[in-house]
């Protein structure tokens, strides 16, 4: 079998609720010419069983049973990777139609970008919209503050797999792995991101002890670069930043709010992403038959079963 273009990576964790309409907007992708790696990590729900569902040969599944996390089974997927470039894809996400195409042909027009990511909406129950993430575009930007964390969201993330095979991920740093591995490579990589909304975020409910156990460690990480120790200024920044948005991200959750607050590049979403986001939610709910509030379904968005192994 000829190696794809692409390997997309979705490692899942007893996602049963998810994981299907995430696998369906990757089958959607109006680039067909990937694979697509399921390794499930130890799923105690119905997740293995739907990601075995599906009859389509570019779906790679396994299991070995054990729990490992998320960093251990992501180098995992790089090691079975047969693509010239990875994605990444968590399995609660729903990538818009456009998205492999659109990171594909921008690393192959820009060959010193190792790695991109992409603006996304992020959403709550029910397909709710709640704000658009509109990071940085470029290196400089992306990296302006690698101690306040880079806007990179790793979901998006798209690279060489020579990239990924140099740096992996260190597999003791759980939850804040992503930032971990970019604050050891930024310094002698390229990074950018897609000006376009490529990626639905789901964030339904955070518990503030999971948000408060990434901040220490994303502390830990910055404070283990060269150099960090022994730049007060840079620490007490650090502490006084992290402290002010995990002070919001409390009121919010504790107001029962879904809003902006300590999110960085956070904005308001526009009235036309609003209705693009819409026409997509509604079109993988109407496929799926799940409850949706409209039925029209419009066919640019969608990708006949005969496309589905076409390329761009």
């Amino acid at each position: 079998m000829p190696s794809p273009v692409i390997t997309v990576a979705m490692p899942f964790h007893n996602s049963a609720a998810t994981l299907e309409l995430s696998i369906r907007s990757l089958l959607n992708q109006s680039y067909g010419d990937f694979e697509l790696l399921l390794c499930d990590d130890g799923s105690q729900d119905q997740g293995l069983a739907i990601a075995h569902s599906f009859d389509d040969p570019r779906l790679v599944c396994w299991s070995d049973g054990r729990r490992r996390r998320l960093a251990a089974r992501l180098n995992e997927c790089i090691d079975r990777a047969r693509g010239r470039y990875l994605a990444r894809m968590d399995a609660d996400d729903l990538a818009y139609p456009d998205r492999l195409a659109m990171q594909l042909a921008f690393l192959e027009a820009h060959t010193e970008v190792d790695l991109c990511s992409a603006g996304a909406i992020v959403f709550g129950k029910h397909g709710h919209p709640l704000w658009r993430f509109s990071p940085a575009l470029d290196h400089e930007g992306i990296t302006r503050s690698p101690f306040r964390g880079f806007p990179l969201w790793h979901p998006l993330w798209m690279g060489r797999i020579e990239w990924f095979r140099h740096w992996r991920y260190e597999e003791t740093a759980w939850l804040a792995q992503d930032q971990e591995l970019l604050l050891r490579s930024y310094r002698v990589s390229r990074f950018a991101n897609l000006p376009q909304v490529l990626l639905g975020y789901r964030r339904e409910r955070v518990t503030l002890k999971k948000l408060f156990h990434y901040k220490l460690l994303h502390i830990k990480y910055v404070c283990r670069q060269p150099g960090a120790a022994g730049n007060g200024w840079q620490t007490s920044q650090l502490l006084t930043i992290s402290g002010a948005r995990f002070a919001a991200n409390c009121v919010a959750q504790l107001g029962g709010l879904e809003c902006r607050l300590g999110h960085q590049a956070a904005k308001a979403l526009s009235a036309e992403e609003i209705a693009e986001w819409r026409s997509l939610w509604h079109l993988l709910s109407a496929w799926f038959g799940l409850p949706s509030s409209e039925t029209f379904r419009p066919s640019s968005l969608l990708r006949s079963p005969k496309d589905k192994h076409g390329g761009a």
